[in-house]
C-alpha cells in the first residue's frame, strides 16, 4: 500500500502542476481506485502521445512533399500568381474535394479511388432507403389496418355499453320485482304462520276442512241412496199376509239396517254441523 501510495500521491502532483492536491481518505479502498485510475490514465496519456508523434510525422511528410511540389512548379514557372481566376477556383476545388473525401494525396487514383468508394456508400445508403421506405409502407399498412380494428372495436364496446345500460335498468326492474314478491312471499308466510296459529288455537281438525266436508256429504247423498230402496222394501213387508214370527224377523232386520244407517246419517250430520 506505501508504494502505490507514493506512486498516487506523485501522479496527483504531477497532474496538479504544484497546485495543492486535495485530500483524500487514506485507506486501501481509496489508494487502489486511484491506483486504477492513475494507470488508465497513464495509458490514455501514452496512446495519445502515440497520435501526436503520428500526426507530426506525417505534417512532416505534407510538409516534405509541399516543398517538393513547390520546387516541382516552380521549375517549370507554375506558381498560383500565374494561374488565372478559374485555374485558382478550380485548384481551391480540388482541395475542398481532397479534403472532403478524405484522401491520402490529390493524384487522380486517390480521387477515382475515393470516388468510388463514396458511390458504393451512396447505394448502399440508396438500398437502405428503399428497405426504410418499404418497412414504412409496411407499417403504414398495419397502421391502417390497426386503425380500423380499433374503430371496429371501439364501435362495439359503444354498442355493447348501451346494451349493458339498458340491460342495468332491465336488471335493476327484475331486481325490484324480485324484492316485491320475496317480501310479498314472506308476507304470505307470515300470515298462513298465523292463520295455522289460529287453527291451532281453535282445535280445528282435518275433518272440518271444506274438502272433507264435501266428501261426507257425498257419503251421506249415497246413503240416503242406499236407505231408499230398504224403506220401500219395509213399507213391502208391511203389505205382506199376517205370518207373525217371519215377519217379525224380516221387521226386525230391516229395522236394526235402518237403525244403522240412521246412526251413520245422524254422525255425518252431526260432524257437518261442527
Amino acid at each position: 500500500m506505501n508504494e502505490k501510495h507514493q506512486e498516487v500521491q506523485a501522479w496527483l502532483e504531477r497532474t496538479f502542476a504544484g497546485a495543492a492536491v486535495p485530500a483524500y481518505e487514506l485507506n486501501q479502498q481509496t489508494v487502489s481506485r486511484l491506483h486504477e485510475l492513475m494507470l488508465q490514465n497513464e495509458r490514455n496519456d501514452h496512446n495519445m502521445q502515440l497520435v501526436i508523434e503520428d500526426l507530426r510525422q506525417k505534417a512532416d511528410e505534407y510538409n516534405v512533399e509541399s516543398c517538393r511540389l513547390e520546387n516541382i512548379l516552380m521549375s517549370i514557372n507554375l506558381t498560383p500568381a500565374s494561374l488565372s481566376q478559374s485555374g485558382i477556383t478550380s485548384l481551391r476545388a480540388l482541395a475542398n474535394l481532397a479534403l472532403l473525401l478524405k484522401t491520402k494525396d490529390a493524384s487522380d487514383t486517390n480521387y477515382l479511388l475515393a470516388l468510388q468508394h463514396l458511390q458504393t456508400e451512396m447505394f448502399k445508403v440508396e438500398d437502405a432507403r428503399k428497405q426504410e421506405i418499404g418497412t414504412t409502407e409496411k407499417l403504414q399498412q398495419k397502421t391502417k389496418s390497426a386503425l380500423i380494428k380499433y374503430n371496429s372495436l371501439k364501435k362495439a364496446l359503444e354498442l355493447l355499453e348501451e346494451q349493458a345500460a339498458g340491460q342495468h335498468q332491465e336488471m335493476e326492474s327484475h331486481a325490484t320485482q324480485t324484492k316485491f314478491f320475496h317480501d310479498k312471499s314472506r308476507d304470505y308466510r307470515g300470515q298462513i304462520q298465523q292463520l295455522q296459529n289460529h287453527l291451532d288455537k281453535i282445535h280445528a281438525y282435518p275433518a272440518l276442512y271444506h274438502q272433507t266436508i264435501v266428501k261426507q256429504a257425498e257419503e251421506l247423498h249415497a246413503l240416503k241412496e242406499e236407505i231408499a230402496p230398504l224403506k220401500a222394501k219395509l213399507d213391502a213387508y208391511h203389505s205382506l199376509p199376517p205370518d207373525i214370527s217371519l215377519a217379525k224377523v224380516k221387521l226386525e232386520e230391516i229395522r236394526q239396517q235402518v237403525a244403522a244407517l240412521d246412526t251413520e246419517i245422524t254422525k255425518r250430520i252431526d260432524l257437518m254441523h261442527m
